[in-house]
Parts: structure tokens; C-alpha cells; sequence
């Protein structure tokens, strides 16, 4: 799995880059984000072809679960949106192929950017009907999917990727870690904010969370059917390939650092930011990550839960899934100086612009 990527998505990708064409396919498909429109005009064959191939849904959907999961999904919006930002995002740096991918392109501290994009994409999935006329079910994976592409074919032509040592970037083990994060591992960690499913909405979320994961070019074959055996194929996963890399940890302290100096002085905002990653991820990992201990450690976790059961019970008002998209869409423009972020391919490396 280490040696499979995306097949179809990296070569008319790697066919749009040798022509010199990057630049004007991410001009055309500016503005391109919803389901309804029609791919754009002037894309290269290959591109288009790949693109007409992301517009429905894999065959082995179940239109009552896919349905009942996304209704649980809107209904918990925010508490998902918490952990998909605050355990998922430090998370994903723990497996080292993914991260030096993922600095590569960002930098070990720019990622303002990136951060943006992964929002993008979250706010997307909160759409009412993600897959009608009016949402972006299709249309986001498969601008992610040509990201990610983009990101493999600089990788070997700007920098100095080991494919001996790690396979090709964004390999099918590295999807298959990060769709663990985004679906068993999440809503394993839900509870942390007071959010308790039972085990047949946390089997019907987990269906959507799969259906998107296939759209987002992981492998169906490794992607369990099933929430027990995604579980264990998470445990799996960590034990063969889990390991924070001095890198990694850097760029976990970068970030925390980067996104708490937007809210007030570092020496106020960072504590208590990494407090809530410290929470969310577990003492283990955020040892290995190299995030510093404070009182703060013994405040937040019952205030971060008391906060989300309160929402949960009535006591405080509980944001709609509407109203946590909006959040996060203001989050992403504060990320991106105010503008809407487009899912653009990127075309260069971190430092070689």
C-alpha cells in the first residue's frame, strides 16, 4: 500500500504539470464548488476524464444509513468540528510519511494555509444535502484529491523524497491513517465531549464518514465495512507506523503556538491552547510531542466537557450546524487574510517560490 497512491487523479495531474499547464487549471476551476456546476471549460482531457469519474456515489452505499449518519454528523457539528481541529489536525503528524509530506509543502511553520484548506473542507461536509445541486460532497474530494496529487508530483521533482524509505507521498497507508483519525478515532473521542452515541449511530456516522473517505480516493479494499473492524484496523496501523519524529513535534508546537498568538499574547493563549490538545490527544502523545505541562492540565478537562454536556443538556445553547458552519468559514477567510480559501493545487514546494 506504501507504493499505490491515486492512479487515475496523479497522472492527469503529472500530465497537467509536464505541460506547464498548473497555473491555468487552477484559474479554470476557480469558483468551481458546488455539485450543480458543470466542470469547468479548458481543462486538459486527462483532467477532465478524472473528473467526471468523482461525481457519483460508490455503488455499496446505504442511502438509510448514509442519511441517518449525516443527521447525527448536523446534529453534533460542533462537537465533530472540535475534534476534527484539536485532535485530528496534531494527530495525523504522529505518522512520519504523512507529516514530511505535509511540511514539505507547508514548511515546519507555515501553516496558515493548510489549516484553511482542512477547514474548507469540514465546513462542506456540514452542508445540509453535502451531495445535491447546492453542496460540495463531490466537488471538495476531488479538488483534495488533485491537491494531494499536485503535492506527490512536486515532492519528486522539487524535493528529495525517499521513495525507497517512505513509498509514494500521500501513499494509500498514510489515506487509510488519516481516514482512522477522521472516523473510529473521532468518534471514540466524542465522548471526551460530551457526546455519547450508540453503537448504531456511531456504525451510521462511520458509513458516512466511509462514503466520503472513498470519495476522497481511499481504498475500498482498506477501508474496513464495518466500525469494529476499523477499530481494529486502527490499532493496527498505529503499532506498525505510529512515530512523532522531531519534525512532527516541531511542527505540533508551531502550530498551537501560531493559531493561540491570533487570540492574545502567547504567554496568555498558549497554556491553555495546548492544555485542550493535551485533553483531546492524551498524555502519551502529547508527551511525545513534546507539549509542555501546566495548571492549566487540571482545569480543562472538566471544563471543555462540562461546556459541550451543558450545550448537549439545554443549559447552554447549543450552536446549530448551520451556525457551526458559518464559524468555521469565518475561521478559514481569518486564515487566508480575509478571502475565501480555494482548493487550489499548490505549485511549489515550502521555499521554492
Amino acid at each position: 500500500m506504501k507504493q499505490v497512491a491515486d492512479p487515475q487523479c496523479d497522472e492527469a495531474v503529472t500530465d497537467a504539470f509536464e505541460r506547464g499547464q498548473g497555473p491555468a487549471v487552477n484559474e479554470a476551476l476557480k469558483g468551481w464548488g458546488t455539485n450543480g456546476q458543470a466542470i469547468p471549460e479548458g481543462l486538459p482531457a486527462k483532467l477532465r476524464d478524472f473528473l467526471e469519474t468523482t461525481r457519483q456515489l460508490p455503488s455499496w452505499v446505504d442511502p438509510q444509513a448514509l442519511a441517518a449518519g449525516h443527521r447525527f454528523g448536523m446534529a453534533h457539528a460542533q462537537q465533530i468540528s472540535f475534534a476534527a481541529v484539536l485532535y485530528v489536525t496534531p494527530e495525523r503528524m504522529r505518522f512520519p510519511a504523512a507529516a514530511a509530506a505535509i511540511i514539505g509543502i507547508e514548511g515546519p511553520h507555515d501553516n496558515k494555509q493548510g489549516f484553511a484548506k482542512a477547514l474548507r473542507a469540514v465546513g462542506d461536509i456540514l452542508h445540509k444535502t453535502p451531495y445535491g445541486p447546492q453542496g460540495a460532497g463531490f466537488v471538495t474530494p476531488a479538488r483534495v484529491r488533485m491537491a494531494h496529487s499536485a503535492v506527490r508530483y512536486l515532492l519528486h521533482t522539487e524535493g528529495h523524497w525517499d521513495t525507497g524509505k517512505w513509498g509514494l507521498p500521500i501513499n494509500q497507508l498514510d489515506l487509510l491513517a488519516e481516514g482512522s483519525l477522521f472516523t473510529s478515532r473521532l468518534i471514540d473521542h466524542l465522548p471526551k465531549l460530551g457526546v455519547h452515541p450508540s453503537e448504531e449511530e456511531a456504525e451510521h456516522y462511520y458509513h458516512e464518514c466511509r462514503v466520503g473517505a472513498s470519495l476522497m480516493g481511499v481504498s475500498e479494499v482498506g477501508m474496513p465495512s464495518t466500525l469494529a473492524a476499523a477499530r481494529k484496523r486502527a490499532v493496527v496501523g498505529d503499532a506498525l507506523h505510529a512515530r512523532v519524529t522531531p519534525q512532527s513535534a516541531k511542527y505540533v508546537r508551531a502550530t498551537i503556538e501560531y493559531f493561540s498568538s491570533l487570540v492574545g499574547p502567547k504567554e496568555m493563549t498558549v497554556p491553555p491552547a495546548t492544555a485542550v490538545v493535551r485533553y483531546m490527544i492524551g498524555d502519551v502523545d502529547a508527551d511525545a510531542f513534546g507539549l509542555a505541562r501546566s495548571s492549566w492540565d487540571a482545569v480543562v478537562p472538566s471544563a471543555v466537557h462540562g461546556f459541550f454536556t451543558g450545550t448537549q443538556a439545554g443549559g447552554l445553547p447549543t450552536p446549530s450546524a448551520t451556525m457551526t458552519r458559518v464559524a468555521v468559514q469565518m475561521v478559514q477567510r481569518a486564515m487566508n487574510d480575509g478571502k475565501e480559501i480555494e482548493l487550489t493545487m499548490p505549485l511549489h514546494l515550502y521555499g521554492h517560490r
